[in-house]
């Protein structure tokens, strides 16, 4: 029984930008967007994980040297019910091949 009552949203992150870094990401990669840490001063962006960025992801993440414990691959569900199931696409698996990275769920019951 396939019950498909969620949509996910999947967001690459960056975990511990600086401010240069967080600024230049969203000039670089169209959609992203980032917020400041305020008791550490580092930067948290998040980009969203399509075709259509994921070079840029990938070129932004070797050309700043991202350490891989400072980036994951961020899945946010949305249901109407606490069963059924989510399907995360292929993108992730794709990225994950790339960037080995953690994977991030987070679920919300609407």
């Amino acid at each position: 029984m396939n019950i498909s009552n969620s949509e996910a949203e999947i967001s690459f992150r960056f975990l511990d930008l600086d401010k240069f870094q967080a600024y230049s990401l969203v000039r670089e990669i169209v959609d992203s967007s980032y917020e400041e840490q305020i008791e550490s001063q580092r930067y948290i962006a998040k980009v969203p994980l399509t075709q259509q960025n994921f070079e840029e992801i990938n070129d932004y993440y070797v050309r700043q040297r991202i350490e891989v414990q400072a980036c994951d691959i961020f899945v946010s569900a949305n249901s109407t019910s606490n069963i059924g199931v989510v399907e995360i696409p292929a993108i992730v698996n794709r990225m994950l091949k790339h960037i080995d990275c953690k994977l991030t769920f987070y679920f919300t019951l609407v």
